[in-house]
This record gives structure tokens, C-alpha cells and sequence, in this order.
């Protein structure tokens, strides 16, 4: 396995519970930048408690990182969350309160960085772009990235998406009609999306 260099802190994680649901919203970053390494949604199972879900989510989210960002993954992780604290810049972790609590767009300033071709690079670039409460299809996804053809590749970008929620691959839908797949679940994308439309800007 590759090592990064040895200066570069652990990685960081923090989480945040949506309102109204058992679900949690986690993202794992790299504290020098603040940039967004991997994110997703924490579902309990059965009678799970969430911390146990999120434990289970950290470990998914570093498996992925091991397998498509291996010098990433080689950084190791801090086991402690950042929780918001008042006064002090937790730039991650404050974002995503915040877009718990109802601010939908707060997550926008956040950077991301994670691996993919050029035409996933653009269709992650658009799915940043569609505005909250406001979902697409992957057709208008696919001309969005700039190619109106590739829809199946539009679909793939969004399952290939390490940042999910941040990178927010839950506001495609299918023109059938539906929430369509999610790789947490379909419950949980209609909650991500309810949420959102109940708190988009006017």
C-alpha cells in the first residue's frame, strides 16, 4: 500500500442527525484543507442505535476510500468526531449542521476531492449546481455535464459518487417518476429530498 507523507494529519469525521429520522449524515475530510474526502447517509438496521450506524458507514466510506483512493485511505482516520463548536472554525462540520437544521444550500462552499474521469468530474460538478428542492433527471443531468447522450453514464457518475449528500447525487430522479435508487436507500433519498424541499429558498 502506497503512504502518504508523514506530515499530513489523520483524517477527520463528523456527523449530523436530519430531523424527524434515525438517519445521519456523515463526512469523512482532511483537516489541512477541509476538503470533503467521502460522505454518506448512516441508516440504522432494525434496532440499531445510530452510533453503531455510523460506525458501520466510517468503515463502508474507508473501504471505498482503500479501493479508489488508496493514498487517502493510507492517512488513517482519527476516531473522535468534530462536533460544532461555537467560535471556533469547524468548517465541515458546521456545514453540515447547519444543512441538518435547514440551511440546504450550506454545503455548497464545501470543497470535495475524489478520483474519476473527466466526464464524472463534470457530472459531479453539475449535481452541485441543481438547486435544492429543485431535482433533475439523469437525461437533464447528462446535458448538464455536457453530453445530453451519455444518460447511462450520467446514472453511473451518480453511483460511482464517494461524497454522496455533498456531491448531491439524490437529487436525480428518474423521468418515470419516483425517488429512484440510492445506495442508502430509497427511504433515505426521499427523506434527503423531502427535507430539502421543505426548506428550499423561496
Amino acid at each position: 500500500m502506497t503512504h502518504p507523507p508523514a506530515f499530513l494529519p489523520e483524517l477527520r469525521w463528523t456527523a449530523a442527525t436530519l430531523p424527524g429520522t434515525s438517519l445521519a449524515l456523515v463526512a469523512v475530510y482532511s483537516p489541512e484543507d477541509d476538503a470533503v474526502r467521502a460522505s454518506g447517509v448512516a441508516v440504522p438496521e432494525g434496532a440499531e442505535p445510530p452510533a453503531a450506524a455510523i460506525g458501520r458507514l466510517l468503515l463502508e466510506l474507508m473501504g471505498r476510500l482503500e479501493e479508489l483512493a488508496p493514498e487517502t485511505a493510507a492517512r488513517e482516520m482519527d476516531p473522535r468526531p468534530v462536533e460544532p463548536r461555537t467560535g471556533l472554525d469547524q468548517t465541515v462540520a458546521d456545514a453540515l449542521a447547519a444543512y441538518a437544521a435547514g440551511d440546504v444550500d450550506a454545503l455548497d462552499g464545501l470543497a470535495v476531492v475524489q478520483p474519476g474521469t473527466a466526464f464524472r468530474q463534470a457530472s459531479w460538478e453539475a449535481l452541485r449546481s441543481i438547486t435544492p428542492g429543485s431535482p433533475v433527471t439523469y437525461g437533464e443531468l447528462a446535458t448538464r455535464a455536457g453530453a445530453p447522450k451519455a444518460v447511462r453514464a450520467a446514472g453511473g457518475a451518480c453511483a460511482a459518487n464517494l461524497a454522496a449528500v455533498v456531491v448531491p447525487c439524490h437529487r436525480v430522479v428518474p423521468a418515470s417518476g419516483g425517488v429512484g435508487s440510492y445506495l442508502y436507500g430509497s427511504a433515505a433519498k426521499a427523506a434527503l429530498l423531502a427535507h430539502e424541499a421543505a426548506h428550499a429558498p423561496a
